[in-house]
């Protein structure tokens, strides 16, 4: 494990029902109380650098889990070693590094996957049989919370925005059951967030999109302690299908049917991504690192817009 935070945190808790046959062997942190303290949680060693992890840690496969700002030096040294990854998403701050690291990947013929754990719901088979009944004619995705304590999370600089950061979730399921992205649009407002005198990132910002040959509007906020969460809205004909991480909602009418998620998609998404290590099939992830490059780019682009806006 890279990184100590509470999203490390979720993928070690989650490991008994996700493989029985993984073993932790060792963390790496900024703060090397928090590494030991993993260790002493979840087992294996606390390492004060990427080299010695490697070197004496000897990982068959690494989950990277740190904030976006420090992408880029890790994953070239995971590459190097042809150790494979699943990185947290956003996977960056920028185009460029991403699609570098996406090429170095590719070249090796390495397993790499993105958390875009949503994509591992196993509620999405029931979505697209619905939607093979019912046309989609509408998109509506958003991140509706508060904000995260996180100190990096409020700055532009260091998260790349809300849009970057998490509705990103809601981009990439879009693309994956609605087809290709495309901005069209995109604003935001700023001020201050709720509970917090710094920061600089959007309080709520919306884009417009095109989602295959049907619209799409993705919104997101930050200035909602205690709001509905996220969300992904697909408007049919005769039917609203709303998929969330707990269960699938098919609206008809004033008929309410909802089946629920039978396990974590973290859960899942992992369990798929060490399949795939033992497989050596890149194949076999959730979304791979060349996927999520896609929806990388275009929430990048988003962020651009609302930035100049």
């Amino acid at each position: 494990m890279i990184g100590t935070g509470n999203i490390a945190a979720r993928h070690l808790s989650l490991l008994g029902e996700t493989d029985t046959d993984v073993e932790v062997v060792a963390h790496l942190s900024r703060n090397p109380a928090r590494a030991e303290a993993a260790a002493a949680e979840f087992g294996g060693r606390a390492y004060q650098s990427l080299d010695a992890l490697l070197g004496e840690g000897r990982p068959d496969a690494v989950i990277v889990t740190v904030p976006p700002a420090e992408h880029g030096a890790i994953e070239d040294a995971l590459i190097a070693a042809g150790v494979p990854f699943l990185v947290e998403k956003p996977i960056g701050l920028d185009k460029a590094v991403p699609a570098a690291i996406n090429e170095r990947i590719l070249s090796k013929g390495l397993v790499a996957a993105v958390g875009y754990n949503w994509r591992a719901l196993d509620t999405l088979g029931a979505v697209r049989e619905q939607l093979a009944i019912t046309p989609l004619r509408m998109v509506l995705g958003r991140f509706h919370v508060g904000t995260p304590a996180a100190p990096w999370w409020r700055f532009e600089a260091q998260s790349g925005g809300q849009m970057v950061e998490q509705a990103c979730h809601m981009i990439d399921l879009a693309r994956h059951l609605a087809g290709e992205g495309r901005l069209l649009g995109a604003a935001g407002s700023f001020g201050a967030l709720p509970g917090f005198s710094d920061g600089d990132v959007a309080g709520a910002s919306a884009a417009l999109l095109q989602f295959g040959t049907v619209p799409g509007v993705v919104t997101a906020t930050c200035v909602l302690p205690d709001g509905p969460g996220p969300e992904l809205r697909l408007i049919c004909e005769g039917c609203e299908i709303v998929v969330t991480l707990g269960a699938v909602e098919f609206i008809k009418g004033k008929t309410v049917s909802r089946v629920p998620s039978g396990a974590s998609s973290y859960t899942l998404q992992n369990r798929a991504f060490f399949a795939a290590v033992r497989q050596g099939d890149p194949n076999a992830v959730t979304c791979s690192y060349s996927d999520a490059l896609g929806t990388h780019r275009l929430a990048i682009e988003i962020a651009a817009n609302i930035q100049h806006n």
